[in-house]
């Protein structure tokens, strides 16, 4: 009994760590299919298998704002369409700027992340505003488990940019 427990308490756990080991657990041809285009349900299946809120934020769902398990906030972007099928999917999240008094510490942490963190880079815009972003190339093809993986990647990437930013959470 122990045995089977530790079993199942090692495969939930697997599950919580890896966003896409419960898309593939489930349907494991399908996690394995190629993706060469991105349309409104390939990506609303893949938010769902990360507990990912989606509200679309233009007629056409190609711009969509997605609240992630434990506060993150991002826009995701289908992008590079020509007559409908999109090859590009662009995630941005937007930070607050810091005190006036931690400007300089901030570009560290900004320049810190973006050459630590691979899957997203930071950007201080003009009014000391952090854009953290990656892009999504689909160009020949990617897996859904991959495509699961790069939006959870993202969205750790906001967590963790927001705590290196403002502090851990209380």
């Amino acid at each position: 009994m122990r045995r089977i427990f530790a079993k199942t308490a090692g495969a939930a756990l697997l599950g919580v760590l890896n966003p896409a080991a419960g898309l593939a657990a489930d349907t494991h041809e399908s996690a394995r299919a190629i993706i060469e285009t991105i349309d409104e349900a390939t990506l609303r299946e893949a938010l769902l298998a990360l507990g990912a809120q989606a509200t679309p934020l233009d007629e056409e769902g190609r711009v969509v704002r997605v609240g992630f398990p434990g506060g993150g906030v991002a826009v995701l972007r289908r992008s590079a369409c020509e007559e409908g099928p999109c090859r590009g999917l662009l995630m941005t999240s937007l930070f607050a700027p810091p005190k006036a008094s931690e400007t300089d510490t901030a570009a560290r942490i900004a320049r810190r992340f973006s050459s630590s963190f691979n899957p997203a880079s930071v950007i201080i815009n003009e009014r000391g505003e952090h854009l953290l972003k990656a892009y999504l190339v689909l160009d020949g093809g990617v897996t859904r488990a991959n495509l699961v993986t790069a939006i959870g990647l993202f969205g750790l990437g906001i967590a963790q940019y927001s705590e290196a930013l403002y502090g851990a959470a209380e």
